[in-house]
């Protein structure tokens, strides 16, 4: 789905239709969500998720490196843990990242 929208379509909307897609046990970055649809811009992935991402799988949109979404790393582990996200060891407070390698997801 490689659909640019343009200058008078909703963002919001763009990217809430993509991180609705995303299946389980696959995740993409928030620059990789909004480069979907032809813009630039992770951190208004970023504050989208967070107004409306409530009723989304937000789990699956994750920081650059696989990092789970600030905050929220506890809670995201459970849904890693149970679609069987794979996961790897990492040198941070959270303790593991999402294995890109293996879980990256691109809409086609």
């Amino acid at each position: 789905m490689t659909r640019v929208f343009d200058s008078g379509g909703d963002y919001t909307e763009a990217v809430i239709a993509v991180v609705a897609t995303i299946p389980e046990g696959r995740a993409m970055t928030y620059g990789d969500v909004a480069w979907t649809f032809g813009h630039a811009g992770a951190r208004a992935v970023g504050m989208v998720m967070r107004y409306h991402g409530s009723g989304l799988p937000w789990w699956r949109v994750v920081r650059a490196g696989g990092h789970p979404p600030r905050g929220l790393a506890m809670e995201a582990r459970a849904h890693y843990d149970e679609e069987g996200t794979p996961l790897l060891p990492a040198d941070t407070p959270e303790g593991y990242r999402i294995d890109l390698r293996r879980a990256a997801w691109s809409p086609e």
